[in-house]
Order: structure tokens, then sequence, then C-alpha cells
């Protein structure tokens, strides 16, 4: 990990330039020390923004208040076809680009008090390591690259022959870097600390945005102008589009499409009793909830950026039609394997359940001989 934050000033005012590099040069940020370039071109700092980790820019050529020329704007745009890497706007107005602040773009307005919003822009954008993912990425495929070429392909020259002629071993590495990719290598690439290696990420249930055409079994949508949520539990292959012998498509199994509702965790019984009084039994309740233990009725949606804390009720289904689901509900994520296929399997644990009334144990127990 990178204990250096590579940062390049855009700024076509030398005095400007050199005043901000020389108060950077001696600051650390969340433990990292800071190593300032300049740059006075905002063309050619389009080149050069690779080698850094977060790049600062200013808006205006000139002084903002003269009636400067917009060049940062456009260079923000290039910089975003060309490459990716955090930028802070840094100028004295800021107003056309307010809107762009995120989690991965600052706005810091110059003038008094304006260094220190600089530096608060340049905490936040480095307190979950985002500017040094690129580089972590690399130096891991670099090392798993390195180990999976020399340690296995050449030394197993024997079964790898050199004559062989296909896509196998480029195939076979892309696979064992996805399996590689542990909690603990994750840990390790992310450099965060908080993640804890035995257990299951909120991130880690979804795959986000849903990088399919059709629609999937586990895949959450929310109607269109509500705040509801759903999942789909019909199986992804009733979605699939049939053809005939002639190619024209007879439709698909899934012309009615089973929803479960999702609400809200703060809605539910358990935690509005935690709430009320966080006693142990609470507390335990309100765990066997969210770890999807309570019963097989209920299933457990973890909260992140894109859902809020939610519960699956399988008592809360509701049946529409396959056009709607595509005209009146709008994609979120999609549960990710081996959630989805674990929430299908409570669903049908659920329904298919079998059930008889309660013995008499009070009558059994008084009648035993003992």
């Amino acid at each position: 990990m990178s204990k250096e934050l590579r940062i390049l000033y855009v700024e076509d005012i030398e005095e400007s330039r050199n005043d901000l590099i020389d108060l950077l040069s001696s600051e650390k940020i969340n433990g990292y020390t800071i190593s300032c370039d300049g740059e006075a071109s905002f063309d050619t700092a389009i080149n050069r923004c690779n080698d850094y980790h977060i790049v600062i820019l200013d808006i205006f050529q000139g002084e903002a208040t003269r009636g400067g020329a917009d060049l940062g704007s456009g260079t923000f745009e290039k910089i975003k076809e060309k490459v990716f890497v955090p930028v802070i706007f840094y100028s004295g107005d800021t107003r056309n680009v307010a809107e762009l602040k995120s989690q991965v773009v600052g706005v810091a307005h110059k003038g008094d008090g304006g260094y220190d919003e600089l530096k608060i822009e340049l905490e936040r954008l480095t307190k979950h390591n985002i500017p040094f993912l690129k580089e972590n990425i690399h130096s891991y495929f670099e090392d798993e690259y390195k180990k999976y070429f020399w340690k296995v392909i050449q030394e197993q020259n024997k079964t790898f022959t050199p004559d062989s002629d296909d896509y196998s071993l480029g195939y076979m590495l892309l696979r064992n870097i996805a399996d590689s990719l542990s909690r603990k290598q994750i840990k390790q690439i992310l450099g965060d600390e908080a993640i804890h290696e035995d257990k299951v990420h909120p991130m880690e249930f979804y795959i986000y945005p849903t990088n399919t055409v059709e629609f999937e079994n586990g895949e959450i949508v929310k109607k269109k102008g509500t705040e509801d949520v759903y999942v789909i539990v019909t199986p992804s292959c009733d979605f699939v589009e049939r053809f005939n012998k002639h190619g024209v498509s007879v439709g698909r199994n899934a012309e009615k499409i089973l929803l479960i509702k999702a609400t809200p965790l703060t809605e539910n019984t358990e935690f509005k009793k935690y709430q009320s009084n966080q006693n142990t039994d609470n507390r335990n309740a309100l765990i066997k909830l969210v770890n999807s233990s309570k019963s097989d009725r209920f299933f457990f949606l973890p909260g992140t950026p894109f859902i809020v804390n939610m519960v699956l009720d399988f008592q809360q289904s509701t049946t529409i039609e396959y056009d709607s689901l595509n005209n009146n509900y709008e994609r979120v994520a999609k549960l990710d394997s081996p959630y989805a296929q674990s929430m299908s399997a409570s669903f049908m644990r659920y329904y298919n359940r079998v059930g008889y009334p309660d013995i008499d144990t009070e009558y059994i127990i008084d009648n035993l001989k003992i």
C-alpha cells in the first residue's frame, strides 16, 4: 500500500499554482504524505493525470471574476474519457460544477477558508482509499499473473505443451484471479481494516448495476413513481424468449411474474421492539431476523448506498404481467450467488412445508412410565 498521496494541481496562474503546491507539500492527509506537482496547461494535464492519485483542477483560465474561459469543465470530460482519477474542482467560482460533487469528485471554493475546504475534500476522497485502488489492484494482478505463469504454467510444461494453440491459458488465469479474490485479498486491496474476513460484507450480496439484458430470479426492482421495492422469485429460465423453427418468437414461459415485497427493516416488529427496549431478548430476536434465521418466511437484504436494510416476507407476494414488469418497474440491483439461490431455497421451503396440529405433549408426558 502506498503511503504517498500524489496530487497534480492544474492551474494556469503560476503564483497561485506555486503557493498551493508549497502549502500541500507540508501536509499529511489520513496518514498519507502529500507529493504535489503543478501543471499550467489544461490540455497537457489530460496526458499526465494517470500518474496521480488525485487531480486538483482549476476551472477558469485566468481569473474567474474577470471572465476567464471555462476550460476546467472540458478538461474534466476528457479526463473521464481517458482514465479514472478522483478530481477536486478548486476555483473562485464553482457554481457550474457544484452538482458534480460525489464520492469521487470534490468541490472547494477558493478565497477565505478555501484551503481548509480543499483539505476537507482531500480527507473525504482518501478516507476509503478509492484513489489508491487502481495501483493496488494492478499490483495484486501483477503478482497473480507472475505466480500463475512462472509457478504453474512454466513448471508444468509437460501438461501445457509449447505447441498448444488456444485461449485456455488466458481463460484459466482470469478464472484463477476471480476465484482468488477472497475477503482476505479484498481487504488487502482496499486497505480497510474494518472488513471482517470471516463475515459477509453487505456489498457481497449484490451485483450493481444489473448487468443482464433480461430479468432474472433474485433481481431487485422498484415500482416507478413509488418507494415500493420487490424481489423477483420467478425462475430465470422462464424469462428466456423462445422461437419456433422459423425464427418467430413464441413468447416466454413467464407470462406471469411472481414478486415478493421488501419492507424496510425499520418497519419490522423486531426492530421496533429493540428500538423501544434494547434488552438481550430483543437484540437476539433482531439478530435472528438479520441472519435470515428467524424462519423460512423471512429473508434479510442488507443496506448499501442503493438500498436500505430491508426484509422479504414471503407472505407478501404479488403477481404481475411480464409487460407490466418491463414497463412499470425499474431495475435496482441483483442478488449475487449464492444469495439469490439461498433466497429461492427459503421461499420454496416456506411454501412447500407440511405441517400438522400440535401433539398433546401434556398427555404424553403425564402418561410416561418412569
